[in-house]
């Protein structure tokens, strides 16, 4: 993934070459390839190239366009080339600049971004599926235009003030062009400690710093800036087919095309010498492997024992197998015995992951035990990668092993299904079926005490979870007491996060229309491993049309079977274990055993913190304690603290004396 960034004087100084180095400086580490600069006046574009598709080695940005007076700049991987080539009729000068005249079939995705803006103007971002960020600048309006893919699956940070703009995707561009005094948002450290995610959107631990959310363009000019959402998946309307099967015969397409169009990478073709059909540029042809200089391995994707990788691995296999070519899958395996942790779940997810690789037949599986790295090293190296604490903090150890792994033997792109709870993995809702199917399933009792519970307003569902809150509710965190008094955090969140009323609202509670960051943390992580990280279950047109699909779908009504679209879709694709599976996995499952062989380590971060500023947010003696008690039980206890006070509480206490430190 390819990496943009500039700079927009907007009180007409001149744009510095140096902030421009600056910016360009941090975001190398995202430019394997090179890049470029452009600077005019005002304003200052820049890019650091990674060749991600085999039409990107004619990748060229920042692009000055002299005939219209534009400059662009953008990373971009588009997953609908065809129609934006059919509906802009481009010819071969469309761009007016040689540099670009060769067949639009080889054109960049990049540059057909830039002929879909030129197209449509700033109206493009309803036209374009796949994952990509762009800017536009055009000096005669003064007026500077980003927009951001759907689900964010590339990252874009932004500072603004009536002097100057800059962006990035690498948010420490940012903050090494020190251009206001940085300070702590304590609320958003707050959220993070106690996993309330209202902190997604624009937000950023830096006040100063925001994040240009999933489906959001923004307009900058020297008078005023305008945030606009282009996509709101609450419009998406259900649809209605004739039965139950057709839902699955449209899922398989959709999900088919979004794994196919993920599958583009460079080095894909052989390029030869030669002329183009028009006698200009180089003439692309398929090598025989399909892979070019790294061949098949340039694809790998992630496999647990879930149906949502386990769906995208398949399906990304069956579709390779036509050319010959096999897929390499990686699966977090565990060192330990994680049985008296997981309880009724399971934390070794290899036996899953191996039944689909079999059924398969070329998916080349590879275990990863991550015994290089610990649970602490993991997140230190993370905080230097994302340099904000994390939810997530106990799962660091297992993505960074095998996210180099995976560089280390040669691979460009990852695959993965994190997006796929409230898409193509939905569960259902048990309220849409039948209303026999429901009492049958809960018992009057329970059925009455629900519904009433989901009828009734959302301020009287607040105030009843006031009252029943107790007073130490913040103990599963490693939240400081007076923090979380200080912010008043329980009655804040109750009256900001209503809770969800209708199924819908469950789903989008988990997607987070446009306000998601999960999409640009894997960006970032891939990016310093030099990996793009793909997600087929994040396509906008696939989770589209999962949500027009009515709620009832979901729950096969003769056996109460939930998930029942995806299970069904891959009947022939998945092995009935996997398939039919209803127990979930628990990743990190051996953290506790994992955490006690690098105790020297614990020790160390907790001796940092009770050290530094940290120990005024952070509950230094109930995080002592729980260590304690991870050190002696082997426990579902031990493990869940493990992962909401301990590890999360180390990464935001080790972030927090960092940022005191500068």
């Amino acid at each position: 993934m390819s990496a943009l960034f500039g700079i927009f004087q907007r009180d007409g100084s001149l744009a510095a070459a140096t902030a421009l180095a600056t910016l360009q400086n941090a975001c190398a580490p995202w430019g394997h390839e090179g890049g470029g600069l452009w600077r005019e006046g005002v304003c200052g574009l820049g890019q650091a190239r990674s060749l991600n598709t085999p039409e990107s080695i004619h990748e060229s940005l920042p692009l000055h366009d002299s005939t219209r007076r534009l400059a662009f700049t953008a990373t971009a991987r588009l997953d609908n080339r065809e129609e934006i080539i059919a509906e802009c009729g481009m010819q071969n000068d469309e761009l007016g600049n040689s540099a670009f005249r060769i067949h639009h079939s080889a054109l960049p995705d990049s540059h057909l971004l830039y002929l879909a803006y030129l197209r449509w103007g700033e109206d493009c971002v309803q036209y374009l599926y796949g994952d990509w960020s762009f800017a536009v600048w055009n000096p005669a309006e003064r007026r500077l235009f980003l927009a951001r893919d759907h689900f964010g699956n590339t990252a874009l940070y932004y500072y603004l003030d009536a002097r100057v703009f800059a962006f990035a995707s690498e948010r420490r561009a940012l903050l090494n062009l020190n251009l206001a005094p940085l300070s702590m948002d304590e609320l958003y450290l707050a959220q993070v400690l106690v996993s309330w995610p209202a902190y997604h959107d624009g937000r950023t631990i830096y006040p100063q710093i925001k994040r240009l959310p999933p489906a959001h363009s923004l307009t900058v000019t020297p008078e005023k800036s305008e945030t606009r959402l282009y996509w709101r998946m609450e419009d998406t309307p259900i649809v209605r087919l004739p039965n139950r099967q057709d839902y699955v015969e449209a899922f398989r397409e959709k999900f088919d095309a979004a794994v196919e169009a993920r599958l583009r990478v460079f080095p894909e073709p052989a390029l030869t010498p030669g002329p183009s059909p028009e006698g200009r540029g180089e003439k692309i042809s398929p090598s025989p492997t399909g892979g070019g200089g790294r061949g098949v391995r340039a694809v790998a994707s992630t496999l647990s024992g879930g149906l949502d990788s386990n769906s995208v691995s398949v399906t990304a296999a069956r579709l390779l197998r036509p050319s010959g070519q096999r897929l390499r899958s990686y699966t977090s395996v565990p060192l330990y015995d994680t049985t008296p942790y997981v309880g009724s779940n399971f934390g070794d997810e290899l036996p899953y992951a191996q039944a689909s690789a079999q059924l398969a037949g070329n998916i080349d599986l590879q275990t990863i035990p991550a015994v290089d790295v610990t649970p602490l090293q993991a997140i230190r190296r993370a905080l230097q990668i994302h340099d904000e604490p994390a939810h997530a903090a106990g799962n660091f150890f297992w993505i960074y092993a095998l996210e180099s792994a995976a560089a280390a033997q040669g691979c460009r792109v990852i695959l993965n299904g994190q997006n796929g709870n409230a898409g193509i993995s939905w569960t259902g809702d048990l309220f849409s079926q039948p209303l026999d199917f429901q009492i049958r399933r809960l018992g009057w009792q329970k059925w009455l005490r629900q519904r009433i519970k989901g009828l009734a307003p959302s301020g009287l569902i607040r105030a009843w979870e006031r009252s029943r809150a107790p007073a130490d509710w913040f103990r599963s965190s490693a939240i400081h007491p007076q923090l979380a008094s200080r912010l008043d955090l329980l009655n804040l969140r109750l009256e900001t996060d209503p809770p969800p009323q209708t199924a819908l609202d469950q789903r989008f509670a988990i997607l987070k229309p446009g306000r998601t960051f999960i999409g640009a943390t894997h960006a970032q992580m891939g990016a310093a491993h030099g990996l793009e990280i793909r997600d087929p279950t994040a396509d906008a047109r696939l989770v589209a049309f999962t949500l027009s699909v009515p709620d009832d779908v979901f729950i096969d009504p003769q056996t109460g079977l939930d998930r029942w679209l995806i299970r069904e879709a891959m009947k022939d694709r998945l092995p009935d274990e996997v398939r039919l599976n209803r127990r979930r996995g628990r990743q990190a499952g051996d953290l506790v055993p994992r955490l006690r062989a690098s105790a020297p380590e614990v020790e160390q971060a907790l001796a940092e913190i009770e050290g530094g500023p940290a120990r005024e947010y952070l509950d230094t003696a109930h995080m002592r304690a729980t260590w304690q008690l991870i050190q002696t039980d082997d426990t579902r206890e031990a493990f869940n603290k493990a992962i909401t006070i301990l590890t999360r509480g180390i990464m935001a206490g080790l972030w927090v004396n960092e940022f005191y430190s500068r």
